[in-house]
């Protein structure tokens, strides 16, 4: 049985354990039409909020990329279009969040497969969706994103221990991994990116 939304959203944040275990039987249409409310209250919010912060300080600051009314010279000429850029955020956000999570599922489901699990991947796709309720939430507010993200991780692993009926210690390395090898790509790429920036020094301090 559907479990009503309030309902849903308080379980699992204060409750996230029995909620998952409520809603296990659910199918994924109804995981998935709970995501896209929360996305299109996400998406909504932070909209407002931008667009407030740019009725508030005229504009977008091109000197560092945020909100601001600072900046002058020559990139004062792209103020018109990352104004417009920003605005459009949400929506690309929004674009991005109503096929990626199946992504995101998929890329848990990996790990789920290779830790043991055998409940299939709607199982998994079903705990992600479930489990960026608080990203959702409160990640279009400033800072409190960072709260959120790690909110999502516990909700995750312990989705996954309900979901796929594995133990706690394989549902936590079915979400520490994945982090830890995406922090170590994101590593090797800035790496790459300032060895190749002082090369290029390098070489225009040669000629």
């Amino acid at each position: 049985m559907t479990e009503p939304f309030a309902k849903k959203v308080k379980g699992f944040l204060l409750k996230p354990s029995e909620t998952f275990r409520a809603t296990q039987a659910e199918s994924l249409n109804s995981a998935f039409q709970y995501y896209v409310i929360l996305l299109i209250v996400f998406s909504v919010l932070m909209f407002l909020l931008i667009a407030v912060s740019i009725a508030l300080s005229g504009s977008v600051s091109p000197a560092t990329g945020v909100l601001g009314s600072s900046g002058s010279g020559p990139l004062n000429a792209f103020k018109p279009f990352l104004t417009t850029f920003v605005l459009f955020l949400p929506f690309l956000l929004f674009m991005m969040g109503l096929f990626g999570i199946f992504l995101s599922g998929f890329e848990y489901h990996v790990f789920v497969l290779l830790f043991g699990g055998q409940k299939g991947y709607v199982q998994t796709v079903k705990t992600v969706m479930y489990a960026v309720t608080p990203v959702l939430l409160i990640g279009w507010i400033p800072f409190a994103s960072i709260i959120g993200g790690i909110w999502y991780l516990i909700l995750i692993a312990i989705g996954i221990r309900e979901n796929q009926e594995m133990t706690t210690g394989r549902a936590v390395l079915v979400v520490l991994v994945p982090v830890v090898l995406n922090l170590i790509f994101l590593a090797g790429m800035l790496a790459a990116a300032g060895a190749f920036i002082h090369a290029l020094t390098v070489v225009s301090h040669n000629f």
